[in-house]
């Protein structure tokens, strides 16, 4: 992954391109934006049926999350949400790179902690 094209923010970066766990449906999961990142659970894990990666991990399908603000800090970096599941949240899908992180088309995904950040700077 390269800094700079699915990420304004080194953290978003950073995070999306660390060592990520097997997903498994009901895991929570972070989208990370140019510089926003969004709650959200994996709902599906879709796996090669053949060929040579035949069982190998081909994309994971999110559910984005209900996060509520628990702070007070307003227009601030320092930011605690609580978070809920939301049966009608959007979906998004994540491949899986030859580098083993997962890219979709609103960004990258961090398997195995929901985290929401707004950035107020844009």
């Amino acid at each position: 992954m390269k800094p700079g094209r699915d990420t304004g923010s080194l953290l978003n970066w950073m995070m999306a391109g660390s060592q990520q766990p097997e997903p498994k449906v009901g895991d929570g999961c972070t989208i990370c934006m140019w510089t926003d990142r969004h709650a959200a659970t994996i709902v599906e894990v879709q796996r090669f049926v053949s060929g040579k990666r035949k069982g190998q991990i081909k994309k994971v399908i999110v559910q984005r999350d209900t996060a509520v603000r628990t702070d007070e800090n307003g227009m601030s970096d320092a930011q605690s949400y609580q978070y809920e599941r939301d049966s009608k949240g959007q979906l998004y899908e994540f491949r899986v790179t030859k580098n083993g992180s997962y890219k979709g088309n609103v960004g990258s995904l961090l398997i195995g902690s929901r985290e929401e950040y707004y950035d107020y700077s844009f």
